[in-house]
């Protein structure tokens, strides 16, 4: 996929560039919860590659979801705080989003200086995909950039709209996801493995059905094989699962058993307390309101070594109840096999819930990419288009 790139951009001294990150992490006391590796810190490299270049940097993002009103605890302030620590020069914050105030702080904008936007959700017009909003968006800026993967598959004025505006180029981050995932497309290496955890089984569905016939091998774990559990008819007390899934995980049962590796042990535990009392066995063992907390010690070997010969690897959501880490074993287990075939292997993680298990095993560098995006990753790798990268297309 050929998308219009920022490196391909000349002479940007002077230029006043318009930049959607996506910085929608966690405010705690005031306080943006942003990893060394996380959505900000790596929104700021090319940030500062725009800002060497001497470009006058306008910066749109979103936080939570204020549904059009100007609500002071989703303000971008944190935001700023945090991104000014990373380029060490004060990031200029913007009272508002568009308007009269707005045009006279990108006025007065010198080359290599960067001012942040209100948050862009503040006004109900950016989800509308508004095209009055992407024009008053465009009027600070003479280029546009998108380095927001994890929100291009959103069709809103910042990201879709804003693109029949201005010259629009991909930025680093997108232009790298989307080159590392396109690689799937033209050309799996086998052994290929798609390791499948977390929750939800409905977005998952359509990848597995669009890559099956390349795939060698579907680990399953999380809350979601707890639904293969249940397809199967076996109890699950009270472990986490979509009802909704049952019908999904017991067709795909059906079509392709041998493709599909359930746990054949778990960990049980009587409550999510850390001091929970836990046993491992199979699901037949689960009483009560006991519940699955993470894969057992045979599986954990199983996947590792499927693992250890793949050639291709996909990997999305943990497969335990991470929150709590001593029911995260199988997850950190499946991370360091995981980066071990890097190198060997195309190594593609989707960041979210794993990102900080990851990090804490000084991962993070490990594996050909770990991306920013949740539902874009999966919509991506599902094969449906993305507005925002659609728009970027040469």
């Amino acid at each position: 996929m050929r998308m219009r790139e920022l490196k391909n951009a000349t002479d940007l001294k002077g230029k006043r560039v318009l930049v959607r990150i996506d910085a929608n992490v966690p405010i705690k006391s005031g306080r943006a919860q942003d990893s060394p590796n996380g959505r900000i810190a790596r929104s700021a490299v090319g940030l500062n590659w725009l800002l060497q270049r001497g470009a006058r940097v306008i910066v749109m993002t979103h936080l939570g979801s204020p549904n059009g009103k100007h609500i002071p605890a989703y303000s971008v302030k944190p935001i700023a705080k945090r991104l000014s620590s990373l380029l060490g020069i004060r990031v200029k914050l913007a009272r508002t989003v568009v308007g009269d105030d707005v045009v006279k702080a990108v006025k007065v904008l010198q080359d290599g200086e960067i001012l942040l936007l209100e948050n862009v959700r503040f006004d109900a017009r950016e989800k509308e995909n508004s095209p009055s909003f992407a024009q008053s968006l465009a009027r600070l800026g003479d280029l546009y950039v998108n380095d927001a993967f994890a929100v291009s598959h959103r069709a809103h004025a910042s990201i879709d709209a804003i693109t029949s505006e201005l010259p629009s180029y991909a930025g680093p981050l997108l232009s790298n996801e989307v080159s590392v995932l396109s690689k799937l497309e033209k050309s799996s290496k086998r052994p290929f493995v798609l390791v499948l955890g977390g929750l939800k089984m409905t977005t998952k569905i359509p990848i597995i059905e669009r890559y099956i016939s390349q795939l060698d091998f579907v680990l399953v774990g999380g809350a979601l094989a707890n639904a293969f559990f249940v397809a199967q008819g076996k109890t699950v007390g009270s472990s986490a699962f979509e009802q909704e899934s049952i019908a999904p995980a017991r067709r795909l049962l059906e079509r392709f058993a041998d493709k599909i590796i359930l746990p054949e042990d778990v960990v049980i535990a009587s409550s999510l307390r850390r001091d929970a009392k836990c046993k491992v066995g199979t699901p037949d063992l689960i009483v009560g309101k006991q519940r699955v907390v993470d894969i057992g010690p045979k599986t954990i070997k199983r996947f590792v070594e499927v693992l250890a010969h793949a050639k291709t690897i996909v990997w999305n959501g943990p497969l335990g109840y991470c929150e709590v880490a001593t029911f995260c074993t199988g997850t950190r287990e499946v991370a360091r096999a995981i980066g071990a075939r890097t190198g060997r292997a195309l190594t593609i993680v989707g960041g979210g819930d794993t990102l900080p298990v990851i990090e804490s095993l000084g991962l993070a560098d490990k594996f050909t990419l770990l991306s920013t995006g949740g539902g874009a990753l999966l919509q991506f790798l599902s094969g449906e288009p993305l507005p925002g990268v659609e728009a970027l297309k040469t």
